[in-house]
């Protein structure tokens, strides 16, 4: 995944994000089946592809804590 990519998917919102890493894992699984049935040489993809939703996963998980913080921090403030 590039630099611009990255910056892209901090935009996304939490479901568009669980929605590309169900597609990147899905992928994942395809790539693995053809690197089982020698019909892929290249296995860096596998890397990349589970650093990908890695990444994704690092993002899914801090919009989630912003947003229970952005609550909190409401709370407080009454």
């Amino acid at each position: 995944m590039k630099r611009q990519d990255f910056e892209e998917l901090k935009n996304l919102t939490v479901q568009e994000l669980e929605q590309k890493r169900m597609d990147l894992a899905k992928q994942l699984f395809e790539t693995r089946i053809q690197v089982q049935l020698g019909q892929l040489k290249n296995t860096r993809i596998l890397r990349n592809l589970r650093k990908d939703i890695a990444r994704i996963n690092t993002l899914i998980q801090l919009k989630k804590i912003s947003k229970q913080r952005g609550a909190n921090d409401s709370e407080a403030k009454k």
